[in-house]
């Protein structure tokens, strides 16, 4: 007959196996939703060879460092709320700009119910 020996019951065993799994597939998960991390001053512009002129007059509106102009008059982002809804706009960007003012000048708009928005492109030459 064998007696089982009496457990010290100070000293417990945790395994930690399970926990570690979890762990890693956190890490796994967090690396691959943060994406990577790229310099948006690095990135080029592509040109556009499948661009199409526009018919209707639209209203150009060009963003630089020195400010926002609509058709050759100087505004601020508040005031593109103003702008027609039943015209095209054209955002034209300075290639030096950083790449969230664009981003603001597109959220502007959109928060006003302007869809008839599009990014003017450079034309690839054939």
């Amino acid at each position: 007959m064998r007696f089982r020996r009496k457990r010290d019951k100070t000293i417990s065993a945790l395994d930690i196996t399970p926990l570690v799994d979890v762990v890693f597939l956190l890490l796994i998960f967090f690396m691959l939703s943060i994406g990577s991390a790229i310099n948006l001053s690095d990135v080029m512009l592509p040109g556009s060879s499948s661009g199409k002129s526009l018919v209707t007059e639209a209203l150009a509106l060009a963003i630089t460092p020195d400010g926002i102009t609509v058709d050759g008059t100087s505004t601020s982002l508040q005031a593109l709320s103003s702008l027609p809804h039943d015209r095209d706009i054209i955002i034209l960007a300075s290639r030096e700009l950083p790449y969230y003012r664009v981003v603001e000048v597109l959220d502007a708009l959109r928060s006003t119910n302007h869809t008839r928005v599009s990014l003017a492109t450079k034309p690839l030459k054939n």
